[in-house]
């Protein structure tokens, strides 16, 4: 029983280890501070001609990496109220938007956007980014940066998790953890925090230091904060 005990205590010891050295990564990654690749955060005023969006700006963020110079940003809109006469009732929309942008022969084109919404919600409808889990890093060295964002959503009128979502772009390829945020009502109960990996993060040549982070900043930042 003693070397069960011991073994089981090894891989809690190990466990433990893994995640601060991780956390350590999250720390150092955020737009703005030192990384291997290093991100500088924009205000609205610091953005070029030709980096168009909707909404109002959440995030901003320029840096450089092989394929050359980037700008990434996090938008998200104002609750939006209509009325649906037919049926007496008022719905509501929100939306959030990411962009990346590339600078090609002087002039920034778009690589890719992330859209989503929460669409006809007839309580207040969530869909905003978790903004400390916005981080960029390049954790297996190959010099192309890996985009990390992270946002909830959700249309209820109780008190329940919302839907989270964790989406990873390594230069073209995309990695996505869907799951919930976690509600503490006390140090004996709480509900939601399960999260599913894609196929992405799943295939065994992903790098386990984009498993290992992915798994660290869901628990940094499971109750949506």
């Amino acid at each position: 029983m003693g070397c069960i005990r011991m073994i089981k205590m090894d891989k809690m010891m190990k466990k433990s280890i893994i995640l601060a050295t991780v956390a350590l990564l999250i720390s150092a990654a955020s737009c703005g501070q030192q990384a291997a690749i290093r991100p500088q955060k924009l205000n609205e005023s610091d953005l070029p001609g030709g980096i168009g969006y909707q909404g109002d700006l959440v995030e901003a963020c320029k840096y450089t990496d092989k394929t050359g110079e980037n700008i990434v940003i996090l938008t998200e809109t104002e609750v939006m109220e209509w009325d649906k006469t037919d049926e007496e009732v008022i719905l509501s929309n929100k939306a959030l938007y990411a962009h990346r942008f590339l600078k090609v022969n002087g002039q920034w084109e778009e690589v890719w956007r992330v859209y989503d919404m929460e669409f006809e919600c007839m309580n207040y409808p969530v869909a905003e980014f978790v903004k400390a889990a916005f981080s960029i890093t390049d954790l297996n060295k190959d010099g192309v940066a890996e985009i990390w964002l992270m946002y909830m959503k959700s249309c209820h009128g109780d008190v329940s998790p919302n839907n989270m979502y964790l989406r990873m772009y390594a230069g073209e390829e995309v990695y996505t953890l869907t799951g919930e945020t976690r509600l503490v009502f006390s140090a004996d109960y709480s509900v939601g925090g399960e999260y599913a990996m894609d196929d992405k993060f799943l295939n065994k040549n992903t790098p386990s230091a984009f498993v290992d982070y992915a798994k660290a900043l869901w628990e940094k930042h499971i109750q949506g904060k």
